[in-house]
């Protein structure tokens, strides 16, 4: 399974290296672009395919990430306020008990035990 594996990359390895060399040409070819603000006059600039390529994947890639972690980030502060609430309940439950207990020291020791007295073994001779 792992030949097949690396057979399968090298080869798509190879597909994407032969497409880059056909395509040179065109990749290095400039794009002319222009920018009419209404302010100034035109603002004009070129670039090359290949870096209006990368570009482009790049900011698709930052998007793409910015998109992924966006729920994590909802969660995680979902979780943070969970985690307080819980701190808050958990303080109200212990000042409760803090006032229970100096309201009614006995209730925390319970009523006083009775003890049944020992029974005491008697003098009988074994036998």
């Amino acid at each position: 399974m792992k030949l097949f594996r690396l057979f399968t990359t090298l080869l798509l390895l190879a597909v994407i290296v032969l497409f880059v060399r056909q395509n040179m040409a065109t990749f290095q070819r400039d794009l002319d672009f222009s920018l009419y603000l209404f302010i100034r006059e035109d603002v004009r600039w070129s670039l090359k395919v290949s870096t209006v390529i990368f570009l482009s994947g790049f900011v698709g890639l930052l998007i793409g990430l910015a998109l992924m972690f966006r729920p994590f980030y909802h969660t995680r502060k979902a979780l943070q306020a969970e985690r307080s609430e819980k701190e808050r309940l958990l303080g109200e439950r212990a000042k409760a008990f803090e006032e229970a207990d100096m309201a009614h020291p006995q209730a925390v020791a319970g009523p006083p035990r009775e003890t049944a007295p020992e029974p005491q073994a008697a003098d009988t001779p074994a036998g």
